[in-house]
This record gives structure tokens, C-alpha cells and sequence, in this order.
């Protein structure tokens, strides 16, 4: 049984005085005097982390788009919310008692810790530390873009349970950061124990020195992080994520099937249930699927070989730029954390607030994290062959492309379906940027092109595929208008 899917790990959804966490390990590291432990270990941790937090200024007269009236959407089921007890009353005090003592509010109110955990969105720590993890990790991008979407939907969300246009900011940021530590501890329980937890703690005291924040109001935000955390991760252990693949499954070897590709010349594919995955936005992950394949040995089938072959000989310079920056395996931010990225630097050029960039990172995350299981949910549908084996039986054996072959099916590729979701995303959000947005994405698109190990047809019913899902994610996210307001910008999607 995985590590994270152990009864130890299951039984510790219970609320207790904390954080949703593990209580064998919090115990290691506190022992009886674990709250004032976690106290000490978060100032250090948060004043030790250079780097998690990005350098944004404090959100003021922001360009984000409003929702329709009354919409704040929630990601996560409401059931699992519900069903879950509320950290009890008598949790609190020893906590609070500590925030209001002179001597731990003059070390949470430092020039230092203000800057990182309590100035500008509470997201933004988080989604730094989460790319950090996902290097660290070797994730491939489908596990990234899995923790990505479950951190930033418990962000939404806890902002959400605080009813997000009647709370205040402080609040906000105190249940972003109480919901964002538990839901990381729970997906990288290798961490030292005890850091993300105390990472989280720490931060929460540091919007409350800073903020003077009320202890009801702190309490509340806390038990609404807390619940929303535990929802989370009850939601990542039933996924699908943990699911085992059965060799016996692989469809017969045949000319049209995926195959291992050379140089490498991988034999089991990467991640094949993926396309089973629970889905945020779609009922599930065929709900919206590409067209099928050009049909092996057809003439267009034959013709996009061409192109590959033709293209890898002639390659640029810039066209080799484009495919190594996009060449985002494991061991890399991935391209979910790629585009994470560029969210980043749009909530700082738009100033964005807390609750308007929680809301941009969930849609953004959910988005890219359906439309990569729908685009693997096409891929061992139709299990495609790569073009380096087209080529070398049919037009050039001694052909090899530009970039490795990633070993799974062809079609769709993933680096456009998760791109073309992504600029779907932004576009809603920053339709000035619209343009560029989509550009990138062509641009990832493409670069698999570059690389020698995609189709043409992959990469663009990919984009097609990204986009129509990005869409559906916008007209949950913000509503009918502003699905109708990118339209101007967009390129057509498949509906």
C-alpha cells in the first residue's frame, strides 16, 4: 500500500488542534511541547526559505475580472467538505494566547517575515514551494500538475468557505496558508517532519502579527483551512492516482501500435491510467476527447512523416531554442510549471489580491490537470506510434530526432493539450494578453514538432483539446461572459 495511503495516514483526517497532519510524526518532532516546537521551527523556517516567496507588491487597484454576481466556485466536492468535523472550540486559546504575547509578535512582525508571508497574495509562497517540490521530486508533469491543481483548489476553496467577498484579506491569507502547508505535507510526506507543517504555521502568525487580525476571526480562518485541507487530500487518495497498471492490458504488437523508440528504447509506457484520473471540470476524462488519428498509412498519415523527417533536417537555430525550453520532462518545473510561472508574473503586473489570484491559480491548475488526463485518456484509447519508428521503417533508417522520445502514445501530445488549456485560462482572465498567451501555447504546441517526436495532428488536436477544456473551466470559474468575451481572442476550439 502506498505510504500516503496507509490507515496512520487515513485516520489522520480527524480535526485536532492543528493542521490535518500526521500525528505519529508531528509527535517525533514536538513531542509534548509540539506547539511551541512548531512555533520556533516555522520563525526559522520562514526566515531560512529565501526564495519561496515571489517579490509582489501589495494588491491595489487590480485588472482581474469579477465573476457573475454571487459566484464564488468551489473545486472540491461539497460533501467531503461538510462531512468533516470543525476544529473544536477548545483547540484554539493556547494558540491564540501565544499570538497576542509581546515576545511572539515582535519576532512574527520582522521586516523579513512580513515581506515573505505576509505582503502580497498568500498563493504565491506555496506555488513557489510546490515547484520547488516538483523538481526535488522528478515529478513527470502529470504528477505535477495533480499536486498543483489539489494545492490551489484547497487555496479557492478556503478563501471560499471564509465567503470570499465579506472576509478580509488577512483572513484569507490565514486560511490559504493553513490549507496550502497541509495539503503539500500530505502529497510529500519524504519532507523532514514537521517542515511544511511548521512552514505553515509560522506563516499564518506572520499575517497575524502583522495584520492584528482578531482571534475570532483567526480561528475561524484557521478551522476553514483546516476543513478544506482535509477535503483535499480525502479527494487525492480517492483519484485514481495510486492505481496500479496491468502489463496484460498493452494491446497487441502491431505496425499502427505504440512501440519502445530509440535511442532509448523504452518498453513500458509512462503513467498509462492517467487517463483515468478523477477530473475537476469534466465528468470524467473522455467527457471531451480529440477526434480520432489520422488512420495509420493513409496519405495524410504518410505526409505528416514527411514533414517530421523534413523539418528535423532543416532545423534552426530558433526552432532548437524553442524545442530545448519546452523540453520539460521530470526533474524540471514541468509545463504546468511553466505556465505557473508566467501566472505569476501576470498576478504581480495586475497587482492581483489574494482571493483574485487563489482564484486564477485553481482554474489555471484544474484546467491543465484535465486536460492532461483527457489528452492520456486519448492517448491509450488510440496508443499511437511515435514518428522516429514511422520514419526509420518507412523513409530513413538511420533517422533520429532532434529531442528523446518520450516513451508513450503519440497522439494527443501532452505539452500542447495542457498548454492550450492554460492560454485558455489567461485569456479569460488578461483578454489584453490574449494574443501572446496563445502564441506561447502554439509555441509549446510546436516545439514537439521541432523535437521529432510529434505529429502535426498531435500537437494541434492537442491545442484544440487544451482549449475546449480551458473553456469549460472558464464558464465554471467566472461564468458565461466571460466565455463570451474571449471569443475575439481565442482560435477555434473543438466544442
Amino acid at each position: 500500500m502506498p505510504p500516503h495511503c496507509s490507515p496512520s495516514r487515513i485516520r489522520a483526517w480527524q480535526v485536532g488542534p492543528g493542521f490535518v497532519r500526521r500525528p505519529s510524526r508531528l509527535t517525533d518532532v514536538f513531542s509534548r511541547y509540539r506547539l511551541v516546537g512548531a512555533l520556533v521551527g516555522g520563525l526559522c523556517l520562514l526566515l531560512c526559505t529565501d526564495g519561496l516567496a515571489a517579490d509582489v507588491p501589495p494588491a491595489r487597484g487590480s485588472a482581474a475580472p469579477a465573476a457573475d454576481p454571487g459566484r464564488w466556485v468551489l473545486w472540491l466536492p461539497e460533501q467531503s467538505v461538510s462531512s468533516l468535523l470543525a476544529v473544536p472550540e477548545a483547540a484554539a486559546p493556547p494558540l491564540l494566547a501565544m499570538i497576542v504575547d509581546d515576545s511572539i509578535q515582535q519576532r512574527f512582525t520582522s521586516d523579513v517575515l512580513a515581506r515573505k508571508w505576509a505582503v502580497g497574495p498568500a498563493s504565491l509562497p506555496w506555488n513557489a514551494l510546490a515547484l520547488e517540490l516538483i523538481v526535488k521530486y522528478q515529478q513527470n508533469p502529470l504528477r505535477a500538475a495533480r499536486v498543483l491543481a489539489h494545492v490551489h483548489a484547497a487555496a479557492n476553496d478556503a478563501i471560499g468557505e471564509l465567503a470570499a467577498t465579506r472576509s478580509g484579506e488577512a483572513a484569507q491569507a490565514v486560511a490559504v496558508h493553513v490549507a496550502s502547508a497541509a495539503v503539500l505535507a500530505h502529497f510529500y510526506p519524504r519532507e523532514s517532519p514537521g517542515r511544511l507543517e511548521a512552514l505553515g504555521i509560522g506563516a499564518m502568525l506572520a499575517v497575524a502579527a502583522k495584520s492584528g487580525i482578531s482571534p475570532e476571526a483567526l480561528a475561524a480562518a484557521r478551522q476553514a483551512g483546516h476543513r478544506i485541507a482535509a477535503a483535499a487530500i480525502r479527494r487525492a487518495l480517492d483519484d485514481g492516482g495510486d492505481a496500479t497498471w496491468n502489463p496484460a492490458d498493452r494491446p497487441a504488437a502491431a505496425a499502427p501500435v505504440w512501440r519502445a523508440a530509440p535511442p532509448l528504447n523504452l518498453y513500458q509506457p509512462t503513467e498509462s491510467l492517467a487517463g483515468r484520473w478523477r477530473t475537476w471540470a469534466l465528468t470524467d476524462g473522455g467527457e471531451i476527447a480529440p477526434p480520432p488519428p489520422p488512420p495509420y498509412g493513409s496519405d495524410r498519415h504518410r505526409e505528416e512523416a514527411r514533414e517530421v523527417l523534413q523539418v528535423s533536417r532543416a532545423l534552426t537555430a530558433e526552432q532548437k531554442r524553442i524545442a530545448d525550453e519546452w523540453n520539460l520532462d521530470k526533474g524540471s518545473v514541468t509545463p504546468p510549471g511553466v505556465w505557473n510561472r508566467k501566472a505569476i508574473n501576470l498576478v504581480a503586473r495586475h497587482r492581483l489580491d489574494t482571493a483574485e489570484t487563489a482564484r486564477l491559480l485553481a482554474a489555471l491548475n484544474v484546467a491543465m490537470a484535465d486536460a492532461l488526463v483527457a489528452c492520456w485518456r486519448a492517448k491509450f484509447e488510440h496508443w499511437t506510434v511515435r514518428p522516429v519508428n514511422v520514419i526509420r521503417e518507412q523513409l530513413d533508417p538511420s533517422f533520429l530526432p532532434y529531442l528523446f522520445t518520450p516513451p508513450f502514445p503519440a497522439y494527443v501530445s501532452g505539452h500542447a493539450a495542457a498548454s492550450g488549456a492554460a492560454a485558455e485560462v489567461f485569456a479569460a482572465f488578461f483578454p489584453e494578453q490574449a494574443g501572446e498567451l496563445h502564441a506561447a501555447a502554439a509555441e509549446a504546441a510546436m516545439s514537439r514538432l521541432y523535437g521529432g517526436i510529434h505529429f502535426r495532428s498531435d500537437n494541434d488536436e492537442g491545442l484544440r483539446l487544451g482549449r475546449a477544456i480551458g473553456r469549460r473551466v472558464i464558464k465554471r470559474s467566472l461564468g458565461d461572459r466571460h466565455l463570451r468575451a474571449s471569443d475575439k481572442s481565442a482560435p477555434p476550439v473543438v466544442q
